[in-house]
């Protein structure tokens, strides 16, 4: 495979996860309530609960994000002569 079709690769895929991870983030703060009553329905889970695993999924979102697509598209970036 080429440099420049991974580098644009890496470069799209930066963009939809980012998206993605905005989308996330964005559907947690203007939907918490839909969001703690299906929770709280489905599992019986407490606000509470439910806020420490939104904060955890969107934290451990961000860390993929940037390990594993900002990171080598940045690299990818960085080698292009």
């Amino acid at each position: 495979m080429e440099l420049v079709t991974l580098k644009e690769f890496f470069m799209w895929m930066t963009v939809v996860n980012f998206g993605v991870f905005m989308w996330s983030a964005i559907m947690c703060i203007g939907c918490k309530g839909f969001i703690y009553r299906i929770h709280g329905k489905m599992f019986g889970l407490s606000q509470d609960t439910v806020n420490t695993m939104l904060y955890g999924f969107l934290g451990f979102y961000k860390i993929v994000f940037i390990v594993f697509v900002l990171i080598p598209w940045i690299a990818l970036v960085i080698m292009e002569p």
